[in-house]
């Protein structure tokens, strides 16, 4: 109980950042471009909350997340469609919308082994398509608007690590895919955080941004990686999806402070 309670905290947390982080931001440009990034982020997210119902891991809490990940994707793709964007990007937003309609018809379905096997792909097709848009809206960008890029990476492999820590233990195939898509992960996560803190020229409070994300980091990455029996995996995927909510949140927090006014 105690560890829903928890996750349920975390969740909300990070969800209330997600949502307001857009009032934060320095552009209209960059409003445009992170709600690309939020987007591919969201994708393995709802698919990790899609796991969470269909395997019995804190389910009241895996459908509230499910939902709240479903409605602000079709709130960025509505946001996204009403942007000034170039034709480029415009076939890039299209083409998301129509990945998305597909996943979309599978997420809010009765969760079940079949669609939790169909969307270990769809997923991956979605995020691919969504960093497509991404890449588009950035090539039109100035320079300053790029640094995002790092962070909002940082943000996607944050879930994609709780995503495949699920399917890894799933049933629904071997899990040697999973196992080394949460590797690849984890261990990208952590070079783009030992880069980022090595940056002398970061403001102060994203810095402490930073430093905050570290330290959630560590134990969330400890814990994911950690090898197990079928049995243990599962016995440990609530305070695992607990942390992947925390790490989400903190992730957030250095976006937005590279979004708002740089101050010393």
């Amino acid at each position: 109980m105690r560890l829903a309670t928890n996750l349920a905290a975390a969740l909300t947390a990070s969800f209330l950042i997600l949502a307001t982080s857009p009032a934060a931001l320095a552009s209209t440009h960059e409003t445009t471009a992170d709600l690309a990034e939020q987007s591919r982020m969201l994708a393995p997210r709802a698919t990790k909350a899609y796991l969470m119902v269909q395997q019995g891991i804190n389910p009241e809490t895996g459908r509230r997340l499910l939902a709240e990940s479903v409605s602000r994707l079709d709130q960025n793709l509505a946001a996204l469609r009403s942007a000034k964007l170039d034709d480029t990007a415009h076939a890039k937003l299209s083409a998301v919308e129509t990945r998305w309609s597909s996943v979309r018809a599978r997420l809010t379905a009765a969760p079940d082994a079949t669609g939790a096997k169909a969307l270990y792909d769809d997923t991956e097709a979605l995020q691919t398509a969504t960093q497509h848009l991404a890449m588009a809206i950035n090539s039109t960008g100035s320079e300053d608007a790029r640094r995002l890029t790092l962070p909002a990476r940082m943000r996607l492999l944050s879930q994609r690590i709780g995503m495949f820590y699920l399917y890894r233990d799933s049933g629904l195939m071997t899990p040697n895919a999973p196992t080394m898509e949460l590797s690849y992960a984890r261990s990208e996560f952590s070079a783009n955080l030992v880069r980022i803190r090595r940056n002398d020229a970061l403001p102060a409070d994203t810095r402490r941004a930073v430093e905050a994300l570290n330290q959630v980091w560590s134990d969330y990455d400890g814990a994911a990686g950690k090898p197990g029996t079928p049995g243990e995996l599962k016995k440990n995927a609530p305070a695992v999806m607990e942390m992947s909510e925390q790490v989400l949140g903190a992730t957030e927090k250095l976006v937005v402070s590279l979004l708002g006014p740089a101050r010393p």
